[in-house]
């Protein structure tokens, strides 16, 4: 029969154990939720990311910024088969007086966040 100091040590070591599945765990889904994040559109990880500056309402850059997010479109089409979709990822990659532009479109949830074409009109009759 074991004595009350070798089951108090045996005690300690599971509580070290349970511990350390715990924080191994926590980890794992750390690492699962990364993974999924930098999956693409079918669930593959991506082999070379895409990247580009984002646009600051710079004149003479909207329509370098513009022709790169439809290349974004078009490499991705899964990703962004909707005005939505689009509108989101130019959004996303404003700063500056644009981005400063369009934050009251988007907490007022303005109609044009949803309609591609029209977006794209008023965005660049901004800063075009």
């Amino acid at each position: 029969m074991a004595s009350l100091e070798q089951y108090q040590e045996l005690v300690a070591a599971m509580q070290n154990l349970t511990a350390e599945v715990q924080s191994l765990r926590t980890e794992n889904i750390d690492l699962r939720q990364q993974v999924v994040l930098h999956r693409d559109d079918h669930g593959d990880l991506p082999t070379m990311p895409l990247s580009f500056g984002k646009y600051d309402a710079h004149p003479g850059g909207l329509k370098d910024f513009l022709d790169t997010c439809k290349v974004y479109f078009a490499f991705r089409p899964h990703a962004y088969d909707s005005a939505r979709t689009r509108v989101g990822f130019i959004i996303a990659n404003l700063t500056g007086n644009a981005l400063s532009w369009v934050t009251p479109l988007v907490t007022n949830n303005d109609p044009s966040l949803n309609d591609y074409n029209h977006f794209l009109e008023v965005f660049m009759e901004r800063f075009d």
